[in-house]
């Protein structure tokens, strides 16, 4: 591949001893070069190369004033050793021939004729200067070449060069990409907007520069850090070529992939951890309010039972109703924390049969009076006078509108409203409540979760799992759930949808 990255070389020459007296050969010296110095004070050598970043130190030398100049010449040398000095000798009789020996010049000069030839040696050194520094980039850039992924294009993104990098990744062989457009390694998910952005810049002859990703020949995705730098022409800025050099970002893209996955994980362990002390909390809370219960009135007829007689009848219904309330409440959510385990891994079976959802919602409500009685709720069912059997497991079913239904009931204000709408294509149940309505509609539905908008009393009426519960189940027996704010009531508005598979008049 042609050499592209060179750029003619910035040097800057100090000239010194009685050769800076010879202002036509300055003069002449100056376009030959970028910058050129000049001075006859031999401490300001040292300073000048320090200041000025000289490349090369040019000048003469003489009997009477070698003493001067070689102590300053020794100095910038321990300094810079890869200085270059081009020195001429104007007498066979220098005292100190051999310290200007040491200082190890790259040419030593003492013939007259050679004297009188100073720019053309002058111009020589220079030009060797340059062609060292070409080879010093030119080992750099195809070291870099070499460490990178790098095609070439024409103006119109024909392949013209890939390098043996840009083989092993694409996978592609050389003959199937020379002469080939560029966009045969285009990645569909790619947005055209990036391909646009990109050529309007590179066309403008300015170097484009993002992380961008192809397709390779199997198919699979390439990550890369990519750079597009338009090479022009040196007179007519006419842009000849493109060069991409890319760095490949896959592999690094993958292990942040995995990293990022090990983090999630460890922060889910940690939510989970805590969803899970706090459940603790919240279901010891449950258990603790109806075991008190049983305990208490357990105690209490036990207490009274060598004169039961003398405690009324009614009253004594009252405790065995409530001790049989609480056992079941206590019951219901053991039942629910086995079946959530279940659900979780995929372990709970269903039982699928024909049933009337109108019987079923009427059996849930039924169940739920006291409840309601208890919380000063009022329970309103209505229906669309269609009827309709549904193919599911209806006692999940049930326990899925029971959890809705328990909700509203608790965080209702003083009614509940529950509708049964049937069409040929679906059965819809939508429970309703006005109270205060659930902020973080999402988040409600996940594990020992609820609504950061709820009050304090609100937090203390259930375990965290009824929503989440219901979600599973839905998922695993095809309903469509949604939950949104209720419109007619304030509150809020759970509506559950089966498509019907059978359909029956009434």
């Amino acid at each position: 591949m042609e050499h592209c990255f060179y750029q003619s070389c910035k040097v800057c020459i100090l000239i010194i001893g009685e050769m800076a007296y010879d202002t036509t050969f300055v003069n002449e010296a100056r376009t030959l070069c970028d910058t050129l110095h000049v001075t006859v004070l031999p401490h300001e050598i040292p300073q000048m190369v320090r200041e000025k970043r000289v490349d090369l130190i040019f000048g003469s030398l003489s009997a009477s004033n070698e003493a001067l100049y070689v102590p300053m010449l020794q100095e910038v040398k321990r300094a810079f050793p890869l200085i270059k000095m081009l020195l001429f000798l104007q007498s066979e009789e220098l005292r100190l021939l051999d310290d200007i020996l040491a200082l190890r010049c790259d040419r030593y000069l003492s013939m007259k004729k050679e004297r009188l030839n100073a720019l053309f040696h002058l111009k020589a050194s220079i030009e060797t200067f340059t062609h060292d520094i070409y080879l010093a980039e030119r080992h750099y850039f195809q070291t870099l070449l070499d460490f990178s992924i790098v095609s070439q294009t024409d103006v119109e993104g024909n392949i013209t060069y890939v390098n043996d990098n840009f083989l092993k990744v694409t996978g592609y062989k050389a003959e199937e990409l020379l002469g080939r457009n560029h966009r045969m390694i285009k990645h569909a998910n790619t947005p055209s907007s990036v391909f646009e952005e990109m050529w309007q810049t590179i066309t403008q002859g300015r170097v484009w520069r993002g992380q961008i990703v192809n397709r390779n020949k199997d198919g699979s995705d390439f990550w890369a850090e990519t750079m597009i730098i338009p090479f022009k022409e040196k007179e007519s800025q006419k842009i000849l070529q493109y060069l991409s050099i890319r760095h490949d970002l896959t592999p690094f893209l993958e292990k942040e992939r995995l990293s990022n996955e090990i983090k999630q994980k460890a922060l889910e362990q940690e939510h989970l951890s805590e969803a899970k002390d706090a459940f603790l909390v919240l279901f010891t809370h449950e258990l603790k309010t109806p075991l008190n219960a049983i305990l208490n009135f357990a105690q209490y007829l036990h207490k009274h039972m060598p004169n039961i007689d003398e405690v009324p009848r009614e009253k004594r219904l009252y405790l065995l109703e409530q001790i049989y309330k609480s056992a079941s409440s206590m019951l219901d959510n053991v039942t629910n924390i086995l079946d959530l385990g279940k659900l979780r891994h995929d372990k709970l079976h269903y039982n699928l049969t024909l049933f009337h959802p109108k019987e079923a919602i009427l059996d849930v409500i039924e169940k739920h009076n006291a409840l309601a009685l208890e919380h000063k709720k009022r329970i309103v069912f209505k229906h669309d006078g269609q009827d309709a059997y549904l193919t599911s497991d209806e006692y999940r079913f049930k326990q899925i509108l029971s959890n809705i239904l328990s909700n509203a009931i608790k965080y209702g204000t003083s009614i509940v409203e529950i509708f049964l709408l049937v069409t040929k294509e679906s059965i819809e149940i939508v429970i309703q409540d006005d109270g205060k309505g659930i902020k973080d509609k999402k988040e409600v539905f996940e594990l020992y979760n609820k609504s950061s908008a709820a009050q304090s009393s609100r937090e203390k009426k259930g375990t965290g799992i009824g929503l989440h519960f219901v979600k599973l189940l839905c998922e695993g027996l095809n309903f469509e759930y949604v939950l949104e704010d209720s419109l007619s009531l304030g509150g809020t508005r759970f509506t559950l949808r089966k498509r019907l598979k059978e359909w029956k008049n009434g």
